[in-house]
């Protein structure tokens, strides 16, 4: 699986478990710093090289069906904010 689309699912997934575990909380900076730090963000950030608006539109739009929307949107959304789209 390429880089992008790692730390994409896995954005997702921390999205997923955070609405799930604690349903109503707002997303908050130090659990998800752990969970990236835990997850290998770092060594996939160093793998990923440039990424566009259009990249994570489409990884969005793959993995819409497969899941909550809310979580794939959630994922897509803080993954532009990292990479500053």
């Amino acid at each position: 699986m390429p880089p992008l689309e790692r730390l994409f699912t896995l954005e997702r997934e921390y999205h997923r478990l955070l609405r799930c575990a604690a349903p109503g909380t707002p997303d908050s900076i130090v659990p998800h710093t752990s969970y990236a730090l835990q997850s290998g963000y770092k060594r996939l950030l160093r793998r990923v090289g440039p990424v566009t608006v259009e990249d994570m539109e489409r990884l969005s739009t793959r993995y819409i069906a497969s899941g909550d929307a809310r979580d794939v949107l959630a994922a897509r959304d803080s993954l532009r904010t990292l990479f500053g789209l």
